[in-house]
């Protein structure tokens, strides 16, 4: 036997469901990013510490270097972070294209 529930209830188990599902998405996609986007910079990390570490190279070039392998060891830290993700929102910034998704908690962004 069924007993109905109230419709303020089932809106709000809808809600957590939809909740639910829409990160569930996210993770998903934050997976396969992470996993597409680590590869490709695995070998930007690999070249940017044999550059950076080469006694033969000027040390402008090297420091260069060492500017993109921290921006690149920055980049592979920024996406593992989605893997982590608690909660999504919607966040309308009033930039071309529409809203995007605020991956919280932010402080740890």
């Amino acid at each position: 036997m069924m007993v109905p529930m109230p419709e303020d209830e089932a809106d709000e188990d809808t809600v957590h469901l939809e909740d639910h599902a829409r990160l569930d998405g996210v993770r998903l996609a934050a997976r396969t990013l992470e996993h597409h986007l680590t590869n490709h910079l695995t070998l930007t990390v690999g070249y940017a510490e044999l550059i950076a570490e080469d006694p033969e190279l000027p040390e402008r070039l090297r420091e260069m270097a060492r500017q993109v392998l921290e921006s690149a060891q920055a980049a592979v830290d920024s996406v593992r972070r989605m893997r982590q993700v608690e909660s999504v929102v919607l966040v309308d910034q009033g930039i071309p294209g529409g809203p995007l998704i605020e991956l919280g908690p932010r402080s740890d962004w």
